[in-house]
C-alpha cells in the first residue's frame, strides 16, 4: 500500500508484514533489494578495494612500450605519450543509512571517501621507449553523497518487483593535485587524472530496478541501475553514462547464512568535456580513453547476527573478478574488486520518552 497501508498478496487477502518472513538478503553488491521495515533505521559502513593493472586497447592487452611508440597525444597527435599507468589501488569507505517510511517506500543516504594509489611509469625524453623512472603518487577525498528512494510496486509471496531513483550531489573532490615525474626529470604538483580523482563533482541520476524471488533455501534476483549525469562539473567535463545489470542467486544454508553468486555487466561511455588543468603526455589525460564494457563474477555470503542471539546485525561480503573487458583504448584493466559490509538494525521508537 501507497501510505504505508497493508500490502495484499495475490489472493487479495492482507498480508501482516509482521508475520510474512523477511525474504533472504541479495548479495551486497546489488542496490534496492533489502528494504527495512517500516519505522526501522539500518546503519552500515561499507570498505570496498579494487586493483587495477596491466593496460589494455579493447579486449586486448598491450605494454607500455607499445603505447609510448604508438599511441599519439591527443593535444597535440604529431608527439607521443610518455606515462603509462602501470597499477592503481582503490579503496573506498562508505557510510550508509536507510530508513523503511512505509512498509513499501524506504529512503536512503550514502556518504563515502576513496583514496587512490598510482603507480606511473614515465619515459625518457620527447620519444623513444627507455623508461626513465616510477612515480607512485595518491589522492583522497569526499567520492559521493547520493538520496536514494526505493518504491516496491509488486508483492506476492515469492516474487517482489521494486523500482528506485537516487541523486549523486556535486559535492565529491574532483581538483585532487599529486606529484608526478615529468619525461624531463622534474616531478611538479599538477592535478591528478580524471580517473586518479576521488569524485565527479558532478550532479547524477541514478535510476534502477529490482526482481528479486525466493522459495525454500534458494533465492535470486535480476537488476539495472543507471548513472547519468546530468551536465558538466565546474571544470568542464562529466563521466560518461554508466549502466549496470546484475543476475544473482542465493542458498541460505542455515536459518542466518546465506551464500550467494553474482554476475555482473556493466558498460559506461568517454568522458565528455575536458579540464584545462589535466592535460600532459600520459594516458589518463584523454578523456576518450575511459569507459568500456566489463563482465564481472562474484561471490559472497551474508551472515546474519541471529546466530549469536543479536538479530540486529549482519555482515555481508563479496569478491569478484572480470571475465571480460572491452575498454576504450589504452587504460588499466581491473583485477578483482572486494568489500565487506557491516549493517545494524535499529527501532528509533525504542528512544523516544
Amino acid at each position: 500500500g501507497h501510505g504505508g497501508g497493508v500490502a495484499k498478496c495475490r489472493d487479495g487477502k492482507p498480508r501482516d508484514s509482521r508475520r510474512t518472513p523477511a525474504p533472504p538478503p541479495a548479495p551486497m553488491g546489488v542496490f534496492g533489494a533489502d528494504m527495512p521495515a517500516k519505522g526501522k533505521l539500518v546503519l552500515a559502513i561499507a570498505p570496498i578495494w579494487a586493483n587495477l593493472s596491466g593496460q589494455r586497447i579493447g579486449t586486448q592487452g598491450v605494454s607500455s612500450e607499445f603505447i609510448v611508440a604508438n599511441v599519439p597525444w591527443w593535444v597535440d597527435p604529431t608527439k607521443k605519450l610518455r606515462l603509462v599507468p602501470q597499477n592503481i589501488a582503490v579503496a573506498a569507505q562508505t557510510g550508509v543509512i536507510s530508513y523503511g517510511l512505509t512498509n513499501d517506500l524506504s529512503v536512503i543516504v550514502t556518504a563515502s571517501i576513496a583514496e587512490k594509489r598510482l603507480e606511473a611509469l614515465t619515459f625518457r625524453g620527447q620519444s623513444g621507449i627507455t623508461p626513465l623512472g616510477r612515480s607512485y603518487p595518491s589522492t583522497f577525498g569526499l567520492s559521493d553523497f547520493t538520496t536514494s528512494a526505493i518504491y516496491r510496486i509488486y508483492q506476492d509471496p515469492i516474487h517482489r518487483i521494486q523500482v528506485n531513483l537516487g541523486f549523486a550531489y556535486p559535492f565529491s573532490f574532483n581538483t585532487a593535485r599529486f606529484d608526478l615525474l615529468q619525461p624531463d626529470g622534474t616531478v611538479p604538483n599538477i592535478r591528478a587524472f580524471y580517473g586518479m580523482q576521488p569524485g565527479s563533482g558532478t550532479l547524477d541520476i541514478m535510476p534502477g530496478i529490482v526482481y528479486a524471488g525466493n522459495l525454500g533455501q534458494w533465492s535470486w534476483g535480476l537488476s539495472y541501475r543507471g548513472r547519468i549525469p546530468l551536465a558538466n562539473n565546474p571544470e568542464n567535463w562529466r563521466f560518461g553514462d554508466l549502466h549496470e545489470f546484475n543476475g544473482w542467486t542465493g542458498y541460505t544454508l542455515i536459518p542466518g547464512i546465506t551464500a550467494t553468486f553474482r554476475v555482473s555487466g556493466a558498460t559506461q561511455g568517454q568522458i565528455s568535456g575536458f579540464d584545462r588543468e589535466i592535460l600532459g603526455r600520459a594516458v589518463p589525460t584523454n578523456p576518450a580513453f575511459y569507459g568500456g564494457q566489463r563482465v564481472e563474477l562474484f561471490g559472497g555470503g551474508v551472515v546474519s547476527g541471529k546466530l549469536i542471539n543479536f538479530d540486529a546485525a549482519s555482515i555481508a561480503f563479496e569478491a569478484g573478478l572480470p571475465v571480460y573487458q572491452n575498454l576504450n583504448w589504452p587504460q588499466l584493466a581491473k583485477n578483482w574488486p572486494a568489500g565487506f559490509s557491516f549493517r545494524l538494525r535499529i527501532s528509533p521508537r525504542r528512544f523516544r520518552s
